[in-house]
């Protein structure tokens, strides 16, 4: 019990200076973007570190509590409090405080000295209008794309009466990848227009075009895809979009409608509650006894397991995976792979086609090295990654490298370009909160993923948003 007592003192002190960092430098710059995007990398690092080491010492009983975690060490393997685990929260610490202090440096080198002058308001002499039934459609189709790829797995799924859930996620369908960008920009797309329509004013040469049931088109397009979304049992998507919501609202503080602001909290909070609804046979059960689906034999029973995939609102299974990954480098000492992660980054833009024997990414290679059970569903987290590319190392430069990609957002941000176009106004704008709703699946996967944080994560959303909107002159005052 003592040695947990000293664990949790050690925790809180870094913790305490993690969150004195973040004010830190929202202090500096007013910006919540780097606050909440600390509070997203330490939910799926560090919060696992304030429970495992008190359940484990009442023997796991925190499952009266909504925790399912106890699971993973079947399927993974098990977790003991000890020196590794010491060590594994260590290096956490260890990564969040490189990338909050590469920042840091940034801001007193650049910002202090007015080198960059944050309370420019640099306007453009273009105004970006965005047209509500386009985006209307856009989400739309992107659900139908969606559906359409899984049309398989989900009637497989209401046939034998299976969770959606585990059915869509455990599957080797071809198209899997179009399938979860669908998912992520039917959401996404629509939430960032809403959050323009409920702005009273800004600063920002955004707006929604003035059509009849803007407003409530808008909504509907978020609360369609949401509902589609949650019936896969899915809520990283909604994640996403919420805190990018949030960030534009903060952004615009005291000048939007808080009535618009309400119906996405709430509508957020009710899906997000009935998680283990949606991932259970209920729905599947309810929907085959309506339509009488004949069973189809085309999927393996044995691919899939629906045991232990409960969640609560907080306790997320996923919170413990990546938070665990760590532990489990370092508990079977798995040898480093000298930047394969990289080397894969770099072949990424080569179709697999051309290029069939493109190296192992580093989840599957972590899968692989721990024996983790085939067939399931895990993660891991950035900074276990970095590590096993090349070590303490690895990880240090890791940090460093997140610190740079919101470093180049804040540049960008205040950057007075001398010609502007839509997609410079849009990323100007969004790029910082593109970026931080991003993490929510950055922080759980290795450096391959900053092909998508760049690609699907900021140049396609702004892109499509150009695709729905037009530009029209305004004065400049």
């Amino acid at each position: 019990m003592i040695s947990i007592l000293i664990f949790y003192f050690l925790l809180f002190c870094f913790s305490v200076l993690i969150f004195r960092n973040a004010y830190k430098i929202y202090k500096q710059n007013k910006d919540y973007t780097l606050l909440i995007s600390t509070l997203i990398i330490y939910y799926f690092t560090l919060c696992g570190a304030w429970i495992f080491p008190i359940d484990s010492f009442f023997g796991f009983s925190g499952d009266k509590i909504g925790l399912h975690y106890k699971p993973i060490f079947e399927r993974l393997f098990a977790v003991n409090f000890d020196t590794d685990y010491y060590l594994a929260c260590s290096y956490y610490c260890l990564f969040i405080l490189i990338f909050q202090y590469s920042y840091i440096l940034f801001i007193k080198q650049f910002v202090k000295p007015n080198k960059i002058d944050i309370n420019l308001s640099s306007k453009a002499s273009l105004e970006v209008v965005i047209n509500p039934y386009l985006i209307l459609i856009f989400s739309l189709v992107c659900v139908f794309i969606s559906a359409y790829i899984m049309k398989d797995e989900i009637y497989y799924a209401i046939a034998q009466e299976k969770s959606v859930y585990l059915i869509t996620r455990a599957n080797a369908n071809p198209l899997y990848t179009i399938h979860q960008l669908a998912n992520e920009f039917s959401v996404l797309i629509p939430i960032i227009a809403y959050s323009f329509s409920i702005f009273k004013m800004g600063e920002v040469n955004i707006k929604i075009e003035n059509k009849k049931g803007a407003f409530q088109i808008l909504l509907f397009s978020f609360l369609f895809a949401s509902l589609y979304i949650s019936f896969l049992g899915n809520r990283r998507e909604i994640l996403s979009g919420i805190v990018i919501f949030s960030l534009m609202n903060l952004s615009q503080l005291k000048r939007f409608n808080y009535k618009g602001v309400a119906y996405i909290y709430v509508l957020v909070f009710l899906l997000f509650l009935g998680n283990n609804f949606f991932r259970s046979r209920v729905i599947p059960s309810k929907l085959n006894a309506i339509f009488k689906l004949e069973k189809s034999k085309d999927f393996k029973d044995n691919l899939y397991d629906t045991n232990g995939i409960a969640s609560s609102l907080l306790f997320s299974n996923e919170l413990f995976y990546a938070h665990f990954s760590m532990y489990g480098v370092l508990h079977k000492d798995v040898p480093y792979t000298y930047g394969s992660s990289y080397k894969y980054l770099a072949t990424s833009i080569v179709p697999r086609a051309l290029y069939p024997n493109r190296p192992m990414d580093i989840y599957k290679y972590y899968a692989t090295a721990v024996n983790a059970t085939p067939g399931q569903i895990y993660t891991i987290h950035h900074a276990t990654a970095c590590y096993l590319n090349f070590g303490l190392l690895g990880l240090i430069f890791g940090g460093i490298s997140l610190g740079a990609v919101f470093i180049f957002a804040f540049y960008i941000n205040f950057y007075p370009f001398k010609k502007y176009n839509k997609f410079l106004i849009l990323l100007k704008y969004l790029i910082p909160f593109l970026i931080c709703a991003q993490l929510v699946t950055f922080i759980t996967a290795g450096p391959e993923a900053y092909k998508s944080l760049i690609l699907e994560g900021v140049v396609l959303p702004i892109f499509i948003l150009c695709l729905c909107s037009q530009k029209k002159a305004v004065a400049i005052d």
